[in-house]
């Protein structure tokens, strides 16, 4: 089911992560018949902010929410769906530089945020959000990710890198300890024919059997060969199931240019 947009007022924590959480109302509204298929590591490893020094904990009310990642000293880049509420900008924080989601590294306060103007909170059609923070993400640990050009969709010819703070099974919690899994590109028609025709020219897929984003994991970072494609945006209930996740694809010319608009980068 759809949740529908609240008032400005501040929303409890539990109603916050049940709307990241949500999946693409088609995707929904079919779920019993497509076989339970619903939103969005599993399968991955332990790994360090040393590893992956673009990745950051996007927060809300002292509590991760979502991923994100560092595309330059003052922007971070994740999914539109982590943030349409539309909270507003002193709700919300990143922490940067920390292998733990709850501790260390350091808190970012937000300036403002952007959500692209074609998204669609109902088929999450256009997932893509650049938030400004207050002050400088620079030190050990953080480091702005490579953006690809117009051209640059990923390849399947080498694994995708995905990193977050997630759940590492279905239906679990969080983890404090920066998790990372590697995962095969999957063909847009494929994976189209999979997901019974919800995939659209903005997305790309990636995944198998086993290994998986999950939820929050949203608006995480997809990386291969150093450069972010993908931002996680959905997938499956059961994490790992063997459906593709699917990622917004930075390289479509509508969000490149989003990102280049609102951020210079």
């Amino acid at each position: 089911m759809l949740l529908p947009v609240p008032s400005a007022a501040s929303l409890p924590l539990e109603t916050v992560i049940a709307r990241v959480n949500r999946v693409p109302h088609s995707v929904a509204r079919g779920a019993v018949a497509a076989g339970d298929r619903r939103a969005r590591i599993v399968g991955g490893n332990v790994t360090t902010i040393g590893a992956v020094p673009y990745q950051v904990s996007l927060r809300y009310a002292g509590r991760h929410i979502c991923g994100g990642s560092i595309i330059s000293y003052q922007w971070v880049l994740t999914a539109a769906h982590c943030l349409d509420w539309y909270p507003d900008n002193d709700e919300i924080s990143v922490r940067t530089g920390s292998t733990r989601q709850a501790v260390g590294g350091s808190l970012h306060e937000v300036f403002h945020y952007h959500l692209h103007a074609d998204y669609d909170m109902r088929e999450f059609q256009w997932d893509v959000a650049t938030v400004r923070v207050r002050t400088p993400m620079v030190g050990p640990g953080r480091v702005a990710i490579a953006l690809p050009s117009l051209a640059g969709e990923w390849s399947g010819g080498a694994p995708v890198t995905v990193t977050g703070w997630g759940y590492a099974a279905t239906k679990g919690e969080v983890v404090d300890d920066l998790r990372l899994v590697r995962l095969d590109v999957v063909p847009r028609e494929v994976c189209n024919r999979t997901w019974t025709g919800y995939i659209s020219v903005d997305m790309i897929c990636a995944g198998g059997l086993g290994v998986d984003a999950c939820d929050g994991d949203s608006g995480g970072p997809a990386v291969q060969d150093g450069v972010q494609h993908g931002i996680i945006s959905w997938g499956a209930i059961e994490c790992g199931n063997g459906l593709p996740g699917v990622f917004t694809n930075v390289a479509h010319p509508s969000v490149r240019n989003f990102i280049r608009r609102t951020t210079m980068v």
